[in-house]
């Protein structure tokens, strides 16, 4: 097949590319719900720690509408898993797909104005990935209006669009300059929340003029294909395997499952393949004033994670005196040259790619962190 074919559609209009839509969708099906299934533990649901009323009161300090109040955290959190186990299976229906998509938008538009970068980061890249499950028909509709709108206005209005783009992204900007809360994020926040309500109406404008759905057509995808969900599937289990728990799709969950302990309601840990995570140092003393807030917040560091921190400080002194198995242990490196030469050997690249773990409370609740 010449290579051209590859972005050329068949005789009956099918995109050789649509045979990966439904592994891919299968992936981004995962990613929601294997976060849902790392978010029900005690802590999540507890509105003294959970990350959810935690980021709730955050956004409502840019967004002054919404309640403050106690109840208001507890519907945070629930609606938090509500909305982000159910708009997956509201896409799938060809009865609710249209409510999903307009509950997906607001939902994480919303959740976007956390002042987290990769908070609203995030938001975009769903905005951008929702066209994995929405039907094919959504699709031509779509494209069909961009047409139109090329045809009706022609190049200089969309250049104007462009224009009042630009200028309202501007005044965004200059607001924020001139706030020294949480509205004043830096021109990040306003590129994406240009973005975002750009891709919103878009969405909007598509979803109502498209018309009933037909049957799909069925388009063959070949088996090696379904590796992609596969390794979505495997990531996202392990915190639950023993090995990585960033990058996991664990962020803002609060789970534990290092030290031997599991804060999860009901998912025990399935194995232990490497013992990374329950390898845990406390930090007693350090020159670093990183090495000092993890002391300061009562925080336990998993030692592979504390060996790749000593290796990447920078400083041209440091000392560290911390706990590991019971007994006191004191590294002192200059020039990053350390007298404890375990910790001062780095671990392989290929290690360091595959295992990123988090630091954990010492104390019996899992606070809110990345």
């Amino acid at each position: 097949m010449p290579w051209r074919r590859v972005w050329d559609g068949d005789e009956q209009g099918r995109h050789p590319l649509q045979a990966s839509l439904l592994p891919l969708g299968a992936g981004f099906l995962l990613l929601y719900w294997l976060s849902v299934l790392h978010q029900l533990n005690y802590d999540f649901i507890d509105p003294d720690v959970s990350c959810a009323s935690y980021m709730y009161r955050r956004v409502s300090e840019l967004l002054p509408f919404l309640p403050r109040a106690r109840w208001a955290e507890h519907v945070s959190i629930w609606g938090t898993l509500l909305a982000e186990a159910s708009v997956p299976a509201l896409l799938l229906h060809r009865r609710t797909w249209r409510f999903g998509l307009v509950a997906a938008l607001g939902f994480h538009l919303l959740l976007g104005f956390d002042p987290t970068p990769g908070i609203y980061s995030f938001t975009g890249l769903l905005y951008a990935l929702f066209i994995l499950l929405l039907p094919g028909t959504f699709v031509d509709t779509a494209g069909r209006q961009l047409e139109l709108l090329q045809a009706r206005f022609g190049r200089s209005a969309l250049l104007y669009v462009r224009i009042a783009g630009v200028l309202l992204w501007s005044s965004i900007l200059v607001y924020s300059s001139t706030r020294d809360d949480r509205w004043s994020f830096s021109a990040g926040f306003p590129v994406y929340l240009l973005w975002a309500l750009l891709v919103a109406t878009a969405y909007l404008v598509t979803l109502f003029r498209t018309p009933a759905l037909e049957s799909p057509t069925a388009v063959r995808t070949p088996a090696w294909l379904w590796v992609l969900p596969a390794l979505v599937l495997w990531n996202g289990m392990n915190p639950y395997l023993g090995l990585r728990t960033q990058l996991a799709f664990s962020m803002f969950s609060n789970l534990r499952t290092e030290g031997g302990r599991s804060n999860h309601l009901f998912m025990p840990r399935l194995a232990t393949l490497e013992p990374y995570q329950d390898d845990l140092i406390e930090i007693v003393d350090s020159s670093d004033p990183g090495f000092r807030e993890l002391k300061q917040q009562d925080l336990l560091l998993p030692y592979f994670e504390f060996k790749h921190l000593i290796n990447d400080n920078e400083s041209d002194e440091l000392t560290v005196t911390y706990l590991h198995e019971g007994k006191q242990h004191k590294v002192q490196c200059l020039h990053r040259e350390c007298d404890d030469t375990e910790l001062a050997t780095p671990h392989s690249r290929l290690r360091r790619a595959f295992f990123y773990f988090r630091a954990v409370d010492k104390g019996p609740k899992m606070h809110c962190r990345h």
